[in-house]
């Protein structure tokens, strides 16, 4: 698979510059997929769904001076459905850039992947990327683990506090609590989708299981006002949890828009 991504990009070279073929992030091919370059109509991808709700705006406005004066430049990821068009798996800066420089043809990689092994795709590309804010970590990799283990979002956290309490050192676990939304479940069956979830994280690279469950689970429970500043990109996470303390949610939300608008450190905050 490796050497027919390598050939397909090769074949595509005369269309975009050397620096922006060095830019685009290798994928990892699944197991038991193909993947392909062809040339598509923009209207044909659909864009719905997808783990990142925020974009640049700098470098969107810098996407379509480029392709307004010199054309589509780079590849999108795309998957395809049974309705005979494509689904947009990476690649959404450049989709909406390309939209908006009224762009009709797009160059995109092709993964015959199913919609796990295309989330699973999504979330690896946007891990690698500095403005993909925490939030967005957070519900991609929930949304992924609702898809393979077909559990509610209720019962994947579930899991993560069952681990950290009930785990020997051997890595056999107890069983949950009577009262627990995981009692219903047999100890067997919560010891194999532990280790799925323990292989997902390891397939992803960037957080372990107990990291997640730390600094990414609690953003769940933050005010919506300090959730939507972090899910719109309008402060990182490590920022924006700061105001979490304040009680009194006019002055709280208040101050976040001062934050936001002069750009305060976490000193000032």
């Amino acid at each position: 698979m490796a050497k027919g991504l390598a050939a397909a990009l090769q074949n595509i070279g005369s269309m975009m510059p050397t620096a922006d073929l060095d830019s685009l992030p290798s994928p990892r091919i699944m197991p038991n997929s193909s993947e392909a370059v062809i040339r598509l109509r923009l209207e044909d991808i659909e864009i719905s769904d997808r783990v990142r709700k925020s974009h640049d705006e700098v470098l969107v406005s810098s996407f379509v001076e480029t392709y307004k004066t010199s054309g589509f430049r780079g590849v999108l990821w795309v998957r395809p459905t049974k309705s005979h068009r494509y689904k947009l798996i990476a690649g959404g800066t450049r989709y909406l850039a390309c939209q908006r420089a009224q762009r009709e043809w797009v160059d995109a990689l092709v993964f015959d992947v199913g919609e796990v092994e295309a989330l699973d795709l999504e979330l690896e590309e946007n891990l690698k990327r500095r403005d993909f804010n925490d939030l967005e970590t957070v519900h991609g990799i929930l949304r992924s683990l609702e898809l393979d283990l077909s559990l509610s979002r209720e019962q994947i956290i579930a899991l993560f506090s069952w681990n950290s309490r009930n785990r020997h050192t051997d890595g056999t676990h107890r069983a949950p609590r009577k009262d627990s939304v995981l009692a219903p479940i047999l100890l067997e069956q919560l010891e194999v989708y532990w280790t799925i979830i323990e292989h997902k994280f390891e397939r992803l690279g960037r957080y372990s299981p107990e990291g997640f469950r730390v600094n990414f689970l609690p953003l769940l429970n933050l005010p919506s006002s300090v959730q939507n500043v972090i899910l719109h990109g309008q402060l990182e996470g490590s920022k924006a949890r700061l105001f979490a303390r304040i009680s009194d949610e006019k002055i709280r939300d208040t101050l976040l828009e001062k934050a936001i608008t002069e750009n305060w450190s976490r000193d000032q905050i």
